[in-house]
């Protein structure tokens, strides 16, 4: 009986224990996004590049310029070294096409600024080809990059799912749209009352069960 008492505590200590270190260490969400700071290809410092596309990174259809990676050409990185202006040599377009589970919540954040001294520069979102938000930003006064950060919450609907950036519908001169720090993770949910009961059943009756069982077991020999 006093066997039992125990392996009744020591299975609460144990189960709430690891509830608690559940709720207070988070495991680290894992970005489904393959180079979301526009750091490969690494260039020089104060440069920028036009490239056909980069690593995770392609020209979205009806794009008019390839993809310009800057290195504080003109304006600070949000992140890293380098990011990518939209409208390179003219506007343009990127995706990436991301792993997904069908009914699965994501958290979309992105970096978003306007080019230092352009007035116009938009910016439109799109996940599985479904508009997501259409952005603008002045960079009028401004001496460098005023970096906002966005975030959005979305379901995917397939096991691909494809995440884009343009700005089409700006003015297409060469000037505008800077993005970095692209991430996308999983929303995991919270276990409901009826499943964390569950998980503290098993740890008091699995634990009460194996002092039980070492009880039993037959004394070694000196």
């Amino acid at each position: 009986m006093f066997i039992q008492r125990l392996g009744f505590r020591i299975g609460v200590g144990l189960t709430l224990g690891f509830l608690s270190l559940m709720a207070t260490k988070p495991a680290t969400a894992v970005n489904l996004v393959n180079n979301g700071s526009f750091e490969s290809p690494d260039i020089p410092k104060n440069t920028f590049k036009f490239l056909s596309s980069i690593p995770g990174w392609s020209l979205l259809p009806g794009s008019k310029g390839r993809i310009e990676i800057q290195d504080r050409v003109a304006g600070s990185p949000f992140d890293g070294f380098q990011f990518v202006e939209l409208d390179s040599s003219a506007v343009t377009g990127i995706f990436q096409d991301l792993a997904t589970t069908v009914g699965q919540k994501y958290e979309l954040t992105f970096a978003f600024s306007a080019r230092p001294k352009v007035a116009q520069n938009l910016l439109n979102i799109k996940w599985g080809g479904n508009a997501v938000d259409s952005l603008s930003a002045s960079g009028v006064g401004f001496t460098n990059t005023n970096w906002k950060t966005y975030s959005y919450d979305l379901v995917a609907t397939s096991a691909t799912t494809r995440l884009s950036f343009d700005n089409l519908n700006e003015k297409s001169d060469g000037l505008g749209s800077y993005i970095d720090y692209v991430s996308v993770t999983s929303v995991t949910a919270i276990p409901e009352p009826a499943s964390i009961m569950g998980v503290l059943a098993v740890g008091i009756f699995g634990t009460t069960s194996v002092m039980t069982r070492k009880q039993q077991k037959p004394p070694t020999k000196a």
